[in-house]
C-alpha cells in the first residue's frame, strides 16, 4: 500500500506519512522533525553550553582557533534568516560581523537554530566558527561561494572526526547541497585542497581573496 508523503524531516529528510503521529515535532513554524532527530536535540542555551567547548576544542585541533572567543546563542528557527537560506527558508546558523571601513572586521556573535541534533549542531557551529576564523585572519570580502565553500570544508573536517552514521551521511551530502554557494563552493574548495593542501589554500584565500587555480 502506497503512503502519501505529507512532508519530510527538516534535518534528515525522513518522510512523514501520518499527520497525526505525535512523535513528530515542530522545527519553528515552517518545518517538522522526525522522532529520531528530535531526541537529544540541542534546544536551549544550557544544552548548547554542554557541547560548545568540545566543538571549539576539536576545531582548534584542526587549526581553526579563535584569538577572541565569540558568543554562541541558540535562536528560534523562525528568527533565523539570511541571503543564502535553503528553498524552504530554513537557516541553521549565522555569523554576525561588524565591518569598519579601512579597519578590521569584528565578529560580534554566532547564532545557531534551536532544535538541531547534536551532530547538526556541531557541524553548524564548525561552519560558523570558520566564518569567524576567516574574519580574524583578514580574509574578508570573499565571494560567497569561496567563503561558504571553505566553511563547509571546515564542517566536513569536523564531521569526519565524529565517526557516526549521521555524521557520515551529512558529510557525504555536502557536495550536493541545494544552495550553490554551499554545494559548488564546497566542491571547489575540496578540489583545491586535494591539489595544494589545506595550508597553501588558506594562505591563498587570505592573501588573494580567492581559491588557487586548478589547471
Amino acid at each position: 500500500m502506497d503512503h502519501v508523503v505529507l512532508d519530510r524531516c527538516v534535518l534528515c529528510t525522513r518522510p512523514r506519512c501520518d499527520v497525526h503521529d505525535p512523535r513528530w515535532t515542530a522545527f519553528g513554524t515552517r518545518s517538522v522533525r522526525c522522532p529520531t532527530c528530535a531526541r537529544d536535540a540541542v534546544e536551549t542555551q544550557q544544552h548548547a553550553r554542554r557541547r560548545i567547548p568540545l566543538v571549539r576544542h576539536q576545531m582548534a585541533e584542526l587549526g581553526i582557533r579563535l584569538r577572541v572567543p565569540v558568543m554562541v546563542t541558540i535562536t528560534d528557527p523562525d528568527a533565523m534568516a539570511g541571503p543564502l537560506a535553503r528553498a524552504d527558508g530554513v537557516v541553521f546558523g549565522l555569523t554576525h560581523q561588524r565591518i569598519t571601513v579601512g579597519g578590521p572586521t569584528d565578529v560580534v556573535g554566532i547564532q545557531v537554530a534551536a532544535g538541531l541534533t547534536p551532530t547538526h549542531f556541531g557541524a553548524t557551529l564548525a561552519h560558523e566558527l570558520g566564518h569567524a576564523w576567516l574574519a580574524e585572519q583578514g580574509a574578508t570580502g570573499l565571494a560567497p561561494a569561496v567563503e561558504e565553500g571553505m566553511c563547509q570544508l571546515f564542517a566536513g573536517a569536523w564531521l569526519k572526526r565524529q565517526n557516526t552514521s549521521l555524521a557520515r551521511a551529512l558529510r557525504a551530502g555536502l557536495p550536493n547541497h541545494p544552495v550553490p554557494e554551499y554545494g559548488l563552493g564546497y566542491r571547489a574548495a575540496r578540489s583545491a585542497v586535494r591539489r595544494y593542501g589545506i595550508g597553501p589554500v588558506l594562505t591563498h584565500v587570505r592573501d588573494r581573496g580567492r581559491l588557487p587555480a586548478i589547471g
